[in-house]
């Protein structure tokens, strides 16, 4: 069992080299097949979700311009909307992504998770990479990403880990 688990680190660290040595490093790899941008893990866009909501300036719960200096470097991926419906616990944000599913070459999956408050949400958009290598277009499709909120959304807003200004929320009648 050692064995195996010292040729699997091995090979990992062969293949983190070559990546590194090929001028590749735009991405990084962590658990699970995520892939982030250099400098952008969940931990950074968590702590950016946290730091956000804390500078939040939300009077009497309606959304406002948030007062927090966007990152020096873009932190994490752009959330354009947001749809909800009345009483749910369901959002569902859109952004701009790769036209494929991780089950392409050049394509991707993706999920969200929320940081809340009691004044707003921020929505991280998580994505998981087709590890594949090659030429990929830098091509961008509208994708979706579904998160369960802790708690209705009711009042609060909705920001963007980006720049950490509110998104347009639509909210839509429940279907019966």
């Amino acid at each position: 069992m050692a064995a195996v688990l010292a040729k699997k680190l091995c090979w990992a660290t062969l293949a983190a080299a070559a990546a590194l040595l090929s001028g590749c490093q735009s991405q990084v790899q962590v658990g699970g097949g995520d892939v982030v941008p250099q400098g952008a893990s969940w931990a950074e866009q968590r702590q950016r979700a946290v730091s956000i909501l804390a500078g939040y300036p939300a009077a009497a719960g309606l959304p406002s311009v948030s007062v927090s200096a966007p990152a020096a470097d873009p932190v994490g991926t752009a959330i354009e909307k947001a749809v909800v419906g009345p009483g749910v616990t369901r959002l569902t944000v859109t952004f701009t992504g790769t036209p494929e599913p991780a089950t392409s070459r050049c394509g991707a999956d993706y999920s969200a998770e929320a940081v809340e408050s009691t004044k707003a949400v921020v929505i991280i958009v998580l994505e998981q990479r087709n590890q594949g290598s090659g030429p990929c277009t830098m091509m961008g499709m509208t994708r979706t990403a579904t998160v369960n909120l802790a708690q209705p959304l009711g009042r609060r807003a909705v920001l963007d880990v980006q720049e950490g200004q509110p998104v347009p929320v639509t909210t839509v009648p429940p279907v019966h």
